[in-house]
């Protein structure tokens, strides 16, 4: 398989790549600026997660209406898995 290279600045991207990815450098501009503000409130490998609750599902995928809050299995091994099974 072929190896993909990326140019070393993303402004010497030429335009004909940039179409192929649907995208306009000023486009990429404004994604990697909302996507650096989001990271930086993103909890660091080690961090302790922040708490949340999610709707409990059955083992078809099926929502229950009840809910599991993270904070309740403190001190248990927990595994999350986030995504899409469509």
């Amino acid at each position: 398989m072929a190896e993909i290279s990326y140019p070393a600045d993303w402004r010497d991207i030429p335009a004909e790549r940039w179409a192929k990815m649907m995208m306009t450098p000023e486009d990429y501009t404004q994604m990697r600026a909302s996507r650096l503000a989001r990271e930086a409130h993103a909890p660091e490998v080690g961090d302790i997660a922040p708490d949340f609750t999610a709707e409990r599902l059955t083992p078809s995928g099926k929502p229950t209406g009840a809910t599991l809050t993270l904070s309740s299995l403190r001190g248990k091994p927990v595994g999350l898995v986030f995504g899409s099974y469509t």
